[in-house]
């Protein structure tokens, strides 16, 4: 059994500095120490850091006083505006590329243009950048949310992305959205990480039997992982080593591993050291 790691996989510098801001907050004793919703989409890392002492809230509203530890995927404006105002000490840990298209969509919309995200409406960074939009935000997904699309013809419109989103989907939608509205401004923000990974994944899943992509299930990068490797190769989606059932692996197979931004470096070596085990065992 052969394993090959993509040359880009695993925890991006965003995430890798917000938990390295939890873990400071935490050894300081700044305690307590809180984050609103998950600080990434990696339920075994943020259990690793609840040990340390970072505890997650479900909201933010009856928080008087302690350290609160603001999520990768930025929060809605005026919950920042609320948290400023508490007496809290508020370490934001927005991942620098969200934080650059939450700016750009408050300038776009203070500049008149009607803004589309192509993303997640649910999606908690998709959240936060509609909140800065001085005016009604439409998010699409599909081709279909596209074709729904009800701003006049004439309209400005300016086009931006969910920074972890898919660069096939974000340019099948942009075509298709640029029929109607021919003069759209249109802004990439899929973030360098995303595009490496996502190029690095395709590339391994064509020179391998079977294809492991790591990362919370939750996780919007690694679902677009995953999607990009099941175009190419049998692919299973894995949150650690103990989902991997001995009938996905054979002894003569080459595993290819891939993991989203949020995976930490011990869960991919987890992985590994697992196959490496039962590849002796392994049909």
């Amino acid at each position: 059994m052969k394993i090959k790691i993509a040359g880009k996989a695993g925890f991006c510098y965003g995430v890798r500095k917000a938990v390295e801001l939890a873990e400071k907050a935490a050894g300081e004793n700044k305690k307590p120490i809180y984050t609103a919703g998950p600080l990434i989409h990696n339920q075994q890392e943020v259990r690793r850091l609840s040990g340390l002492g970072v505890k997650v809230l479900s909201s933010v509203e009856n928080i008087g006083s302690g350290t609160i530890v603001i999520r990768t995927h930025g929060l809605p404006k005026k919950t920042m505006l609320k948290l400023r105002r508490k007496a809290l000490t508020v370490i934001d840990a927005t991942c620098p590329f969200v934080k650059r298209v939450q700016h750009l969509v408050e300038k776009l919309s203070k500049d008149g243009y009607n803004i589309i995200v192509i993303g997640e409406k649910n999606h908690p960074e998709v959240v936060g950048l509609v909140s800065y939009s001085s005016k009604p935000v439409v998010v699409v997904n599909t081709e279909e949310g596209v074709k729904r699309l009800a701003l006049p013809p004439g309209a400005s419109v300016a086009i931006v992305s969910q920074t972890t989103q898919s660069s096939e989907k974000f340019n099948k939608l942009v075509s298709l959205i640029r029929k109607k509205y021919r003069t759209a401004k249109i802004y990439n923000t899929i973030c360098n990480a995303s595009n490496e990974r996502q190029k690095a994944a395709a590339s391994l899943a064509g020179k391998v039997d079977v294809m492991l992509v790591i990362g919370g299930k939750n996780s919007g990068n690694t679902a677009r992982l995953n999607d990009i490797c099941r175009k190419r190769v049998k692919t299973y989606h894995i949150e650690s080593a103990r989902d991997i059932k001995e009938s996905w692996v054979e002894k003569n197979m080459t595993i290819g591993i891939t993991a989203g931004a949020s995976t930490p470096e011990w869960i991919i070596n987890e992985v590994v050291a697992y196959l490496s085990r039962n590849a002796l065992s392994a049909k």
